[in-house]
């Protein structure tokens, strides 16, 4: 009792029984008085389950993995969450911390409750994953200051360690997937895009995600492709990048008076890029009138002395 009472592996265990409902992503065992979310193994023979402890961390968060409806590992953490099980039994979660300070703690565990690997960041955790054969593992963490914020970290489970950490330039992705035959990880989006790091952190898919991003209207892509011309595209940039100008001012909200700003600052340079003197101003213009310090006044003054 007293190993489970201070976290160890050695857990009680027992079978779920008629008592026990197990529903969405909610699971109740009446054999161990406990009610959470759950995560289930692809195969389904797994289950994982965790009751976060709460902000304020009054109490003791737990965790229990199952195989089939027999409880085999049960352990207690702070703040569980984001819990993922493999089809071989290791599993992750995200100790969410507390309120006071930006931190959080990834864990990664073997099928017998063993640690593989727990690493504490300066920094919430926005979500996680894990590769199939459980070999692999990754962790995101929101922005903050210092060198942990909004940094993506990748795990060899098998050896222990972390083998590489960076923040991705396509932004948080929803989900992971791992090809450890090359290693690299592949981000996944909620608008279908999917773009490939080496475990190192070099960006693989750099120019699909950029020509992804023109078709989507992606403002900070957008905004990155002027600035690597140091803010005065060619002609030729110009065309591929004004159509998807037009497509993210479609998708803007009325009220977002400042990405507007941006995106027509973005047209007003592009439309001078293609010698369109009279349409870069009007834009330029308006952007002024929608946020001053938009950045383009001295831009503006410069082109009304001249058309």
């Amino acid at each position: 009792m007293w190993n489970w009472l201070t976290g160890s592996k050695d857990a009680p265990r027992g079978d779920a029984d008629e008592e026990d409902f197990d529903f969405g992503n909610t699971i109740h065992i009446a054999s161990h008085d406990f009610i959470g979310l759950r995560a289930r193994s692809p195969n389904g023979r797994f289950t994982l389950a965790w009751a976060d402890g709460g902000p304020d961390q009054s109490r003791f968060g737990r965790y229990l993995l199952l195989d089939g409806k027999r409880v085999i590992v049960e352990g207690r953490m702070p703040r569980p969450n984001d819990g993922v099980v493999t089809d071989a039994g290791v599993f992750i979660l995200n100790d969410w911390g507390g309120l006071e300070t930006l931190s959080g703690t990834f864990h990664a565990f073997g099928a017998d409750g063993n640690t593989l690997v727990s690493r504490h960041f300066m920094a919430n955790l926005f979500n996680n994953g894990i590769s199939a054969d459980g070999r692999f593992a990754a962790c995101q963490t929101a922005n903050a200051p210092g060198t942990d914020g909004n940094r993506l970290t990748v795990f060899d489970l098998e050896a222990g360690r972390e083998i590489g950490g960076f923040q991705p330039e396509s932004g948080w992705a929803k989900d992971y997937a791992f090809f450890p035959e090359t290693r690299r990880i592949r981000l996944l989006y909620h608008d279908g895009g999917a773009f490939d790091y080496d475990f190192e952190g070099a960006f693989v898919d750099r120019t699909k995600w950029l020509a992804f991003g023109l078709t989507q209207g992606n403002i900070f892509v957008i905004e990155t492709l002027i600035a690597e011309m140091d803010g005065k595209p060619s002609p030729e940039l110009a065309s591929q990048v004004l159509p998807a100008i037009d497509i993210a001012l479609g998708k803007l909200r009325v009220d977002d008076n400042r990405t507007r700003a941006r995106l027509l600052r973005s047209r007003g340079t592009c439309l001078e890029a293609l010698a369109d003197l009279r349409e870069a101003l009007a834009c330029y213009d308006e952007a002024l009138s929608l946020d001053p310090k938009v950045g383009v006044k001295r831009r503006a003054d410069a082109l009304r002395k001249v058309v």
